[in-house]
Formats: structure tokens, C-alpha cells, sequence
């Protein structure tokens, strides 16, 4: 599965926007026919969105978009125009059910089908922003041999809940966090952190992308360019770490060659559960 570290947002109305975007540092973009395009627009950004999937863009940039939800009478256009474009995967929005996703599932396929994309090179990444999602997001992640990762929404969600949007960092959407990350985990999915909304605050911003690596997030929803360094540095370990997780591997390759699965080392007991995890910080000290 591709690295997901940070998740750009991009206003699909906003040909600007769409263009700089073409030379993101982000992992992926979402390029945004939802919450940031007023109805009376949607069918021009679809349009514009289409154009630009059309464009040559930073080699290994992902080119994802949210289209609106499958409740709404957009939805279908929006497949049919991003698939046939070349969308790299679907943001789903309002994502409460495995069945929602399943449905979403069925449309891609025909899609494809009919689009001539390959069987499920569209890939999905779901949106879990209502409470009825998060305490669903384990089927939600089990729905589907496409679905790549589930997303939290925590602005959506706050406003479900009757709670001020006021950072992701505790109570009821830290708890929510928290329950999506095991879901998605347990699924061997993707997990993918909350979005900060504010820009003026960088040392919040990595206080929060840090917490979110601890809690075993594999990335971040951005909302400015700004943001995307930040969380890449957020995400990448320390000469330190890295440097520890090298002796600890290589001391592990000499153990298991003398035939010893458990060993102390610099204090610790190791054993081959400790050892994965330091493989996957080299893993990601590893991304650009």
C-alpha cells in the first residue's frame, strides 16, 4: 500500500488552486467536490477536477477526490467523470456502514467496466465523521477488498456531537481517534489523522501529527501546503531513533542466527514482535 503520510485538500471549483497543486510535496491530494464547493458550482468543479486528472502532475503524487455522498444526485456524475479521468481513488464522505461502502464498491466496478480502467485500480479511502461511523468503523473497514484506509473527520463529527470544533487532541474525538486507528488496524488498513484547522499554529499542528504517529496513525489530512512539511517532519524519526532502530535490527539478524528468538539488548528484552515495529520506523525514515 502507497505511503499516505499527508492528505492535501483542494478546492475542486478554484482553477488555481487546482493547478499549484499539480506540484505538491503532499503524499496525496483530495481534490475536494464536497464540503468547499457551493452547490450552484458543482458541476463546473467536477469539470475543472476532470481537467486537471488530466494533467501531468509530480511524478508519485496520488490523485484522489471526494465526491459528494451516494445520497446525493451528484454522486454518480462525479464517479463517472473523476473514474474516467483517472482518479487514483474516491474520498467518500458521510461514510456510516459497511453497506456504504459496499455500494460505492459496486459503482466503481461498473465504472471501470465501462470506463475501461483496469478491475480495481480505483482505490477508496473512507470517511468517518458522524458518531454512528465511528462506532461502525470496524465493518466499515472490513467492507471491501478496495478500501485502503479509513479517515476521521473530526469538524463533521464535533458538530454531530453538539461540541465546538476545538482540536482532536481530547475527549470524545481523541476517543474516536482512538477507535478508528484499532478498526482500521485490525482490518490492515490505513488510518488517517483529523485535519488542523489552524494555520497560525505550526507548533499545535506537530503536537498533534505526533500524537497521532503514537497512536498509530499512518498520516495526516492537510489543508494548506504549509501544513505538509510539517507533518513529513512530524512523521519521520529522529537520527536517534533511526540510528537505534539500526542496532537493534542487526543485533536481532545475529540473535536469530545463534538460534535465540529473545534477547536483552541495551537493557530490553527484545523479541521478534519489538523488532517489527523498529523496522517500521526504518521504513519510514526511508520516505522522502
Amino acid at each position: 500500500m502507497r505511503a499516505r503520510r499527508s492528505l492535501l485538500f483542494v478546492c475542486g471549483a478554484e482553477p488555481a488552486a487546482l493547478e499549484a497543486a499539480r506540484g505538491s510535496d503532499a503524499d496525496s491530494l483530495i481534490l475536494d467536490l464536497e464540503d468547499t464547493v457551493t452547490p450552484e458550482r458543482k458541476p463546473r468543479a467536477r469539470a475543472l477536477v476532470a481537467e486537471a486528472l488530466g494533467q501531468p502532475a509530480r511524478p508519485g503524487l496520488e490523485r484522489t477526490v471526494r465526491v459528494n455522498p451516494p445520497s446525493t444526485s451528484w454522486f454518480a456524475d462525479d464517479v463517472a467523470a473523476v473514474v474516467a479521468a483517472g482518479a487514483d481513488a474516491l474520498v467518500v464522505p458521510k461514510v456510516e456502514t459497511a453497506a456504504d461502502v459496499r455500494r460505492v464498491a459496486r459503482r466503481l466496478a461498473a465504472t471501470e467496466r465501462a470506463r475501461g480502467r483496469p478491475a480495481g485500480a480505483v482505490r477508496l479511502l473512507a470517511l468517518v465523521e458522524t458518531p454512528r461511523g465511528v462506532l461502525n468503523a470496524s465493518a466499515i473497514a472490513g467492507a471491501s477488498a478496495r478500501l485502503d484506509a479509513l479517515v476521521i473527520g473530526h469538524v463533521d463529527l464535533s458538530r454531530a456531537l453538539g461540541i465546538r470544533e476545538a482540536g482532536a487532541t481530547e475527549g470524545t474525538i481523541l476517543h474516536a481517534r482512538c477507535h478508528l486507528v484499532l478498526a482500521a488496524k485490525a482490518a490492515g488498513r490505513q488510518a488517517v489523522d483529523a485535519v488542523f484547522m489552524d494555520l497560525d499554529d505550526p507548533d499545535g499542528l506537530t503536537a498533534e501529527a505526533r500524537q497521532g504517529l503514537r497512536l498509530g496513525f499512518t498520516g495526516k489530512l492537510v489543508i494548506d501546503e504549509r501544513q505538509v512539511a510539517l507533518v513529513h517532519a512530524a512523521f519521520r524519526p529522529s537520527e536517534a531513533e533511526v540510528a537505534y532502530a539500526r542496532r537493534l535490527v542487526a543485533a536481532w539478524d545475529a540473535a536469530v542466527a545463534a538460534g535465540t528468538g529473545v534477547f536483552v539488548f541495551e537493557g530490553r528484552v527484545i523479541d521478534r514482535p519489538v523488532v517489527e515495529a523498529e523496522r517500521t520506523v526504518l521504513a519510514r525514515a526511508a520516505l522522502p
